[in-house]
């Protein structure tokens, strides 16, 4: 997509936050393992650099999406019933306390249906399905392109993984191995497209924290903002072209005992003139493969561990696929019932009203859909 971008404004708050260098992290440099843990444990947000995935052309595909006419977009409709696939239409989420709804469109495409990952068999033998029947044709062409971008995604997810675990201190290869590509999981793409909107600062999509394992973004304008660590101020994620933007969800920390930390972010009308366009971004969201039980892995490394954990509390783990599917069930307006709604909706480890900030979770919240 071409186009002239204004400059990012110079006087709104931004977020300090830290780059890691891709390629130095991948071949195990001991300065890039401990930058990652640092910011893992503080904004939870960091940069990318070298990360060599290509994300123009789905930059591209979302223009094409979101141009269609909305009767088409339609055809894909999500719903309000959990399902995480197709189109989410303006105005299907709330982003107050007040149920004011949201100004953004997003289209979703699962991972295991670009790469033809086989599901397991339901309860009644047949085979679950990954995603809506069909797209639109703008997206069916792209499906070459979309499994290269997911394969390139999935090799940061590993990497990050395999670095966060080992300076955990977890067993070698344990948590990069809850993250394998051809396995199922509830991971996908994203595109969002937000219009210009007045005034500044409009909440197009409302604060949350992700509750996948880690979140890829790529953007071109502004809008993005995270609670600074500790304090109740947001501040603005600086879109940097050269550099992914890469942040933490609630199910890794959940796996992780709360070690590390899974920021409260929401997006607001791009900053000075570039709030004059059309915002669209670009997302692959990583989750723990669908099988996979969430537990602390610390003291439950192993599936023996986890069947017998399971035996003696006489209650079966929550595993990732039904996390994401209970999670997404409440993000939608139709789930609106008042102030305690939208209290429920932000994520699992924060709550603003009272209680102080907390990296360790104290139980869980229903989540809001992940919004960047």
């Amino acid at each position: 997509m071409s186009r002239e971008i204004p400059p990012f404004p110079s006087d709104v708050p931004v977020a300090d936050i830290a780059t890691v260098d891709f390629d130095l992290l991948s071949q195990g440099d001991p300065e890039q393992a401990q930058t990652l843990l640092h910011s893992c444990q503080n904004y939870g947000f960091f940069y990318l650099s070298n990360h060599h995935v290509d994300s123009r052309f789905i930059f591209d595909l979302a223009s094409r999406v979101f141009s269609l006419p909305l009767d088409e977009k339609l055809k894909y409709d999500m719903g309000t019933t959990g399902h995480y696939y197709g189109y989410k239409r303006s105005g299907a989420m709330f982003v107050d306390d007040k149920g004011t709804k949201d100004h953004s469109e997003f289209y979703n495409v699962s991972k295991d249906e670009v790469l033809g990952i086989p599901q397991p068999a339901s309860a009644d033998g047949k085979h679950q399905k990954t995603a809506t029947d069909a797209h639109p044709q703008v997206v069916l062409d792209r499906f070459e392109e979309l499994k290269s971008f997911m394969k390139s995604c999935h090799k940061i997810i590993y990497t990050i993984t395999a670095s966060l675990g080992q300076s955990l201190g977890l067993p070698e290869g344990l948590l990069e191995s809850l993250h394998k590509l051809e396995q199922p999981s509830v991971d996908q793409a994203r595109v969002t497209c937000a219009p210009p909107i007045k005034p500044a600062e409009t909440i197009t999509l409302g604060e949350h924290t992700d509750f996948g394992s880690v979140t890829v973004l790529f953007n071109q304008l502004g809008g993005l903002q995270v609670l600074a660590p500790n304090k109740r101020d947001w501040e603005y994620v600086r879109p940097r072209p050269e550099c992914a933007v890469i942040n933490l969800g609630d199910s890794l920390i959940k796996l992780l005992d709360g070690r590390l930390y899974s920021a409260v972010h929401r997006v607001v009308a791009p900053p000075g003139e570039q709030g004059d366009l059309m915002r669209h971004s670009v997302v692959y969201f990583s989750r723990p493969n669908s099988s996979v039980k969430l537990r602390d892995l610390f003291q439950y490394p192993s599936e023996e561990d986890v069947a017998n954990l399971e035996k003696s509390s006489g209650e079966p783990l929550l595993n990732a696929a039904d996390w994401v599917k209970q999670r997404a069930h409440n993000w939608n307006t139709a789930q609106y019932k008042g102030k305690e709604s939208y209290k429920l909706s932000r994520g699992t480890e924060h709550n603003r009203e009272g209680e102080s900030v907390s990296v360790k979770m104290n139980g869980e919240r229903p989540q809001m859909v992940e919004a960047v």
